[in-house]
């Protein structure tokens, strides 16, 4: 069986290359597709997605000394990761040499023809979370023969589709070509590009045939197949599908997780229903939880060696491994990523806490904020002074790295102290 499906399933290549500044301060230390998204990396959620339904090569397409190194030091040769889900049938997880690629189709370009790819490889975005039927996706590739198969996910009419790319379809599927980012109203589906792609092993001649013309898969490629009359086909999912691009799409992702919503989200160490604690933590906290001194509300999902005490409420969050929370402290709607210290008498409502950082004592997080479903957020190393009040839309990070946020563009300072630099998203915090 486990042969049979190692055959099936194609080549799986992962364009990790960009630099996630919609994401700072979370990633200024780290690529995007390494942020915890409750406590397993981004793309390790996705690559266990698609791994548990057969696929067994993976290929990293990095860019840049920072996506790579940490990349290569997370996965290594891949061993721990197939381990973990019982995996023995794999090969080595493989990456792209030190090349200055253009984009993801110049990416897809020079790993096909480093690693000899003569076959169907399917290529995934490093930052989007799919819960995809992979059985019948390759089934309706091979069924149809197009040079090119991309996942389709339909929006709702509440959704605001106007952020993607929005597929002409006819009603076999085939795609006409994508009107990224239309108007209100005048786009021609409600089909949206999710950025996962079965492409067939001839698409090598035509990225041969671009040469330079080749960069971007949604931008350069899709579009030259399109016009040229290559077959495009799209394959419609039902499952969930997030990009995963701001802090409020990743909030919103690890109240998915949380919930239930997606499908294959590796929920491991049941306490009670929809309630999660790694055993070693439970081992302390147990007779808190048993007196009612430590109160757990919903979704709850906590990891391994953290340290709670009494009289702490967690409600519909989740709690990252080794983290220390003092006395008193309420946290709900929230993601508190690993080695993170939350203070006594801190409150915190909506706002992801970034890996090792420090909140001191009666802190108010994520209250009181003027934009639309936006959260708060506390970068990486962060140490937040005492009765610090931080409302939604506003990020913190280390002073240090005031430079790198404000020379982006997209963000407007809103204060600093002699450790961060408070800060937000122009045009965000707005009524």
């Amino acid at each position: 069986m486990e042969t049979n499906q190692f055959a099936m399933f194609p080549q799986v290549l992962a364009t990790v290359g960009g630099s996630g500044t919609r994401l700072y301060p979370l990633t200024l230390d780290q690529p995007k597709p390494l942020v915890e998204l409750c406590d397993t990396a981004i793309i390790a959620n996705l690559f266990r997605v698609l791994a548990s339904q057969g696929c067994r090569r993976f290929i990293l397409g990095s860019k840049g000394a920072s996506n790579t190194l940490n990349l290569s030091n997370y996965f290594k040769a891949g061993e721990g990761f197939f381990k973990r889900l019982g995996i023995t049938d794999h090969q080595d997880f493989s990456y792209q040499p030190l090349y200055d690629d253009k984009g993801s189709a110049d990416s897809l370009r020079y790993c096909m023809n480093y690693f000899d790819i003569d076959d169907d490889l399917l290529v995934v975005s490093g930052d989007n979370l799919i819960d995809i039927d992979l059985h019948s996706f390759v089934e309706f590739h091979r069924k149809h023969k197009p040079l090119l198969t991309v996942a389709l996910k339909e929006l709702g009419p509440e959704e605001n589709v106007s952020q993607y790319g929005v597929a002409r379809v006819d009603d076999d599927m085939r795609i006409a070509g994508f009107v990224e980012k239309p108007k209100a109203g005048s786009e021609p589906s409600r089909m949206i590009n999710t950025a996962f792609y079965l492409f067939s092993s001839q698409i090598r001649e035509v990225l041969a045939k671009m040469g330079d013309k080749a960069r971007d898969i949604g931008g350069d490629l899709i579009p030259y197949l399109t016009e040229n009359g290559y077959l495009v086909y799209g394959f419609p999912i039902t499952g969930y599908w997030i990009d995963i691009g701001t802090p409020e799409r990743l909030h919103q992702a690890a109240m998915d997780c949380l919930s239930g919503a997606v499908r294959h989200f590796d929920r491991k160490y049941h306490y009670k229903p929809n309630q999660w604690i790694h055993p070693s933590t439970l081992a302390k906290i147990e007779p808190f939880l048993a007196s009612g001194d430590i109160q757990l509300v919903g979704n709850v999902s906590i990891g391994r060696n953290c340290h709670i005490e009494r009289g702490v409420t967690i409600e519909n969050s989740h709690i990252g491994h080794t983290s220390l929370i003092e006395r008193n402290v309420v946290i709900k709607e929230s993601m508190i990523m690993s080695f993170a210290h939350i203070q006594h008498m801190v409150n915190i409502r909506r706002t992801i806490v970034g890996r090792h950082s420090t909140i001191e004592e009666r802190c108010v997080l994520g209250e009181n904020g003027v934009g639309e479903n936006l959260i708060a957020v506390i970068g990486e190393n962060a140490i937040l002074p005492p009765e610090s009040v931080v409302p939604a839309g506003v990020r913190v990070a280390p002073l240090k790295h005031s430079h790198s946020i404000l020379a982006t563009g997209r963000f407007v300072e809103l204060g600093i102290d002699e450790r961060n630099i408070y800060f937000a998203e122009k045009g965000s915090m707005k009524r």
